[in-house]
């Protein structure tokens, strides 16, 4: 028991003096708990995991921003490209890169604009033999980077916050 004792002190002590923690998904400053929310596809999957993370932190989002009181956070774009990385003999595409690039804005006190630029890369290979299959994969893939750009962006609202 003793053993087992001493080996969690040690393996605690060192993990904590190489400064590793564990990720907490994602926290929003207490400057950013109530903000406004614009989309140019407020029921796209961008928009509606970016709203759940805002709520899961007990973020309230307004709808009415004309005074400019509040941050405002502001999805300008959203592209998702396939770019070939690996051809099959017969010269059918076998592998793709999928891009996620994602262009945002937070507005504070209606003035000052920090820009929030965030990419996500997967790969996807292609197998024509299974086509439903590929499909929901992509699917599954194109959902999984939405979820991580929409956490990246929340991530960097942490940025702004130490800025300002």
């Amino acid at each position: 028991m003793k053993k087992y004792l001493a080996l969690i002190m040690l393996l605690t002590i060192s993990l904590t003096g190489c400064g590793f923690h564990l990720q907490h998904e994602t926290e929003v400053p207490e400057s950013f708990k109530t903000m406004s929310y614009i989309s140019y596809d407020p029921y796209g999957r961008l928009s509606r995991n970016i709203k759940e993370l805002l709520h899961d932190n007990d973020v309230i989002i307004t709808n009415n921003n004309a005074s400019g009181q509040v941050p405002l956070l502001k999805m300008v774009s959203e592209n998702l490209s396939r770019n070939t990385i690996s051809i099959y003999q017969d010269g059918k595409a076998a592998e793709y890169q999928l891009v996620l690039t994602i262009e945002a804005q937070i507005i504070i006190a209606g003035q000052q604009t920090y820009p929030i630029s965030v990419r996500v890369f997967r790969t996807f290979f292609d197998n024509p033999a299974e086509a439903l299959a590929k499909t929901v994969e992509q699917d599954l893939i194109e959902n999984e980077m939405f979820k991580q750009a929409a956490k990246q962006v929340i991530r960097k609202l942490k940025s702004i916050h130490a800025v300002n």
